[in-house]
């Protein structure tokens, strides 16, 4: 790390806002996002709509991750995330928040943005990895699905071990070289 002025690190000047997910308990995902929000946090609680086959064909919006809102701050200065009801902690590995890719974080706004139709799946982390080079969700990477004849693109959270499957025409779709 270079020295700025005042022999302060350059890094240590930088925003140290990035996202991280929270559990929150069961149920209270929109309370918790409206917490955070009425602190100044910024939020992101991902929800699909389901229409409910009663006679007024209701429509309500269920999170897409279950206990879990995402935010993005700097853990080490502004409102503390423990001091908002209904967080039960901040996921990390071991006692250690995690904070999560914002290119993950994006890539969940672009499918949810796109209006396709996304299920849940179990979590995937192997299998021919690709890169959507057309349609409305271009540029997002993830894992090719292929299930009864049906092509999907699977984009996983680590951090959660939960995984978004959204259906795409296998044309969008082209092979990322393997790592080595």
């Amino acid at each position: 790390m270079s020295k700025g002025e005042g022999g302060r690190s350059q890094m240590a000047s930088a925003s140290a806002e990035q996202w991280y997910a929270l559990q929150v308990r069961h149920n209270c995902e929109n309370l918790a996002a409206a917490w955070l929000r009425d602190l100044g946090i910024v939020e992101y609680l991902p929800v699909q709509s389901a229409t409910l086959a009663t006679k007024t064909n209701v429509t309500r919006q269920h999170p897409l991750f279950p206990g879990y809102v995402f935010c993005l701050t700097d853990l080490n200065v502004g409102p503390k995330i423990y001091t908002v009801p209904y967080v039960i902690r901040i996921v990390g590995y071991g006692k250690h928040p995690t904070p999560i890719e914002e290119a993950e974080i994006e890539a969940i706004r672009s499918i949810v943005s796109s209006c396709a139709r996304i299920e849940p799946v179990s979590f995937i982390t192997t299998g021919k990895r690709i890169r959507l080079t057309a349609g409305p969700l271009t540029g997002i990477s993830g894992i090719m699905l292929e299930a009864a004849g049906n092509k999907k693109l699977v984009v996983s959270l680590p951090l959660l071990q939960r995984s978004l499957a959204v259906r795409i025409p296998v044309e969008w779709a082209t092979l990322e070289p393997a790592a080595s």
